[in-house]
């Protein structure tokens, strides 16, 4: 009996080896990502060959964060990291590659192929601005150095990879259609933002974003005055913040301008869906 039941066993394996090749015995790549978005886009390619790791969770701030002892350990057993350019990068990056020595660094804010942690620092230039995947068009080339480097770890996958990322750039392509169709409905091209987290959405798409924080900070006594006439002469009816920084400053700036606040969110992990939301609300209030 126990023969019949280990060449059962032994037959299922075989089974197994034979008609589902494709699985492989691979593991999943451990990865870890600075920010929600990040973690949509790898995934968008990896699929059930990556397994990813948020080191700021829903509601922090990239410009505050600092990693907990937790997401230190987590670090060492990943093998890639994307950095995206965020400011807590500038400070912990460094640290991290100097703890964890085998974790490979992929810059994915001005990188161009795949780097080892040794070979490159990140940094960030540009606008200032470090939301640089509110553009689409920006993930489109993020996503073809995320693939590579996921083709470096498992060559065997190529292919797979390589599917995924023309799917996920198709469906960009769409996006980026879509998000031009909803902004034609208005002919104002200006908002106004509490944090200057859409630049590179405004700079694709022909808006002026205006912005009260001025270099990360808070408008002084003077600096406040223009912004509200600024505001009133241009008839802003709506602020719009994000849930990551405080919201009773730019409630009372929308209370002395005759606007009100409204939240739309950068960080928000279900990218096509909130890219779509943020510019429906856009052109909503622009109307």
């Amino acid at each position: 009996m126990k023969h019949f039941l280990k060449l059962g066993a032994l037959i299922v394996v075989l089974i197994h080896l034979l008609f589902a090749p494709n699985k492989g015995w691979a593991e999943p790549i451990p990865i870890f990502v600075s920010i929600l978005p990040q973690k949509y886009f790898v995934e968008r390619i990896g699929k059930e060959h990556v397994k990813v790791e948020v080191m700021v969770n829903p509601g922090e701030s990239p410009a505050t964060f600092s990693p907990n002892p937790k997401k230190m350990s987590l670090l060492s057993q990943a093998s890639l990291y994307f950095s995206i350019g965020v400011p807590f990068e500038n400070i912990w990056a460094k640290r991290i590659q100097s703890i964890h020595t085998n974790l490979q660094w992929v810059p994915l804010h001005d990188a161009t192929q795949i780097v080892t942690h040794h070979e490159h620092e990140p940094h960030s230039h540009d606008s200032g601005d470090p939301h640089i995947w509110t553009s689409p068009a920006r993930v489109k080339r993020m996503a073809k150095i995320i693939k590579d480097a996921l083709t470096h770890v498992q060559p065997n996958h190529e292919k797979f990879f390589a599917a995924n990322l023309q799917s996920f750039k198709d469906d960009l392509d769409a996006l980026d259609r879509d998000i031009r169709q909803t902004l034609a409905k208005t002919n104002d091209h200006r908002f106004m933002v509490f944090h200057p987290a859409w630049t590179h959405f405004a700079e694709d798409y022909g808006l002026e974003q205006i912005s009260i924080e001025e270099g990360g900070k808070e408008p002084g006594a003077r600096a406040l005055q223009k912004i509200i006439a600024k505001g009133k002469k241009l008839e802003i009816k709506v602020i719009f913040v994000q849930k990551q920084f405080s919201l009773s400053i730019a409630r009372k700036i929308a209370n002395m301008m005759g606007a009100r606040v409204r939240e739309i969110d950068p960080l928000a992990e279900d990218y096509m869906e909130n890219m779509r939301r943020t510019a429906n609300a856009i052109s909503g209030e622009l109307q």
